[in-house]
């Protein structure tokens, strides 16, 4: 199994972004569980092993997947990607963010997905396939994921889409359902995973083998993007019907983190595991 890449959350911002999401009040939390005290530092980032099994059900989420986390017990390995599929990880203020890049064969036309902190290693792929850019998708507007979105566009003349409810400069709005043809046989489709941001986006690439899942911040490996309280509810909802209903082999390609699987992340991610 490759550990090298560590998962973009630890068992302390899993519980942190569930006690937001669900609105619980930490102390009446704490309140009911037979040792207050522990079950209180764990919010403190104080972890207790017991006390957090105990406490994972009462905020809607897995003991058993949240405690293998904390063990550092699980990790998605190593992902065996198309060779027409690539991954740049750049640095933004300090954090790793995804971005990527998916060609056919058949006629080298390429979309990217998101832009990361940096195009440049973008680019060269680009050249050294002697690729042309068409498309770029953007999954959400976060600055992380856009902020090379002018220079991309000045690079390579591409079209950048967006979904209308995260509308930034320089990209066209669209609104679901919404599909784009690469070539002949390859169609990338658009599904709503709003939460995150009002208009996140996941895209699916279902003409490769396995299927391909680019989706943004709405889903990390073992956990899920900082979702508000208004939209917590129906954004796991919506992960559970236009993500995890993918084929268990499916890539997902997240924003932050490690690449993983859909049946990795049904099996193993603390807010979907059963």
């Amino acid at each position: 199994m490759n550990t090298s890449e560590p998962l973009e959350d630890n068992w302390h911002d899993i519980i942190s972004k569930a006690a937001r999401g669900l609105q619980a009040d930490v102390m009446t939390l704490a309140k009911n569980h037979w040792n207050e005290k522990n079950a209180l530092e764990l919010f403190e980032g104080i972890c207790h092993p017991a006390t957090l099994a105990a406490m994972a059900p009462a905020l809607h989420l897995d003991g058993n997947a949240l405690l293998a986390i904390t063990v550092n017990d699980y990790h998605p390995g190593a992902i065996t990607t198309p060779k027409n599929f690539k991954r740049f990880t750049t640095s933004y203020h300090g954090m790793q963010v995804n971005s990527y890049l998916f060609w056919s064969e058949e006629n080298k036309n390429a979309v990217a997905f998101d832009t990361g902190a940096d195009v440049i290693p973008l680019l060269k792929t680009l050249e050294q396939y002697q690729l042309k850019l068409d498309l770029i998708l953007l999954t959400h507007g976060h600055s992380d994921h856009v902020c090379q979105l002018e220079n991309l566009i000045a690079a390579t003349g591409a079209s950048a889409w967006i979904h209308q409810a995260d509308l930034v400069s320089q990209a066209q709005p669209f609104t679901f359902p919404q599909t784009w043809k690469l070539d002949s046989t390859i169609t990338i489709e658009a599904r709503p995973t709003p939460g995150h941001s009002p208009g996140g986006t996941t895209y699916i690439i279902d003409s490769t083998s396995p299927t391909i899942a680019v989706v943004g911040d709405a889903l990390f490996a073992g956990s899920v993007g900082g979702i508000p309280p208004s939209s917590y509810k129906l954004a796991l909802k919506a992960i559970r019907e236009n993500i995890l209903s993918l084929p268990d082999a499916t890539i997902m390609a997240p924003g932050h983190g490690p690449l993983t699987s859909v049946g990795d992340e049904k099996d193993h991610n603390p807010f979907f595991a059963k």
